[in-house]
């Protein structure tokens, strides 16, 4: 049986391929994977950094008691080297008062000949100086390291004034006078007071 169409061309039926119906249903698939394949990869790959994240932070609080015991051993090691640099400064700072005593004592004025001590000695205070320092207005601008300051009674001021002679010529000592007074009670007994100060062991 032949069927022949006798409608105008623009009226009649085109019958497309089948294949764009298919097209229609396989393009919107393949998209739609790709998109779930890029949402599941990501989705992944967020989790995985979170789980390393999360990793981490357990190896972080498992090594919280080893990085604060490092800290503290740090802090004492600093303490240490702080005590062990104060305690250079002492050693190289250090006089020997053993010798420095006797030494200063060799320029006391000898005793009478019968027998009375000319001065003495009742307050002596010491004190070692470190760096050695010196000033233009003591001791005549030398460096010292050690300071003593020395009260007591002398035997009138010609001794006073002989044994503070001694220590402005002596090579290792430098003497401030402060004052002098004469005893009421004794008119031949003078209160005084000396700063001496020591050059041992520092440029003059």
């Amino acid at each position: 049986m032949i069927n022949i169409n006798l409608l105008p061309k623009s009226l009649q039926r085109v019958r497309e391929p089948g294949y764009w119906r298919v097209l229609a249903v396989v393009v919107p698939l393949a998209v739609g994977s790709v998109l779930f394949s890029i949402s599941y990869l990501t989705n992944q790959t967020i989790a995985n950094l979170e789980r390393d994240v999360q990793l981490r932070q357990d190896q972080l609080a498992l090594l919280q008691p080893f990085l604060q015991e490092q800290r503290d051993l740090q802090a004492r090691q600093q303490a240490l080297r702080a005590l062990i640099a104060v305690a250079e400064e002492v050693r190289l700072g250090q006089v020997v008062w053993t010798s420095e005593i006797p030494a200063l004592l060799e320029y006391v004025p000898a005793m009478s000949d019968d027998g009375v001590t000319l001065i003495d000695f009742r307050s002596l205070n010491l004190r070692s100086v470190y760096p050695p320092s010196s000033d233009a207005n003591r001791y005549e601008g030398a460096a010292i390291v050690s300071e003593a300051s020395i009260s007591g009674t002398v035997r009138g001021p010609e001794v006073l004034a002989t044994f503070v002679r001694n220590l402005e010529n002596a090579p290792d000592f430098g003497v401030l006078f402060q004052n002098a007074s004469r005893q009421s009670e004794d008119e031949e007994l003078f209160t005084y007071n000396l700063t001496v100060g020591g050059f041992s062991g520092a440029e003059r």
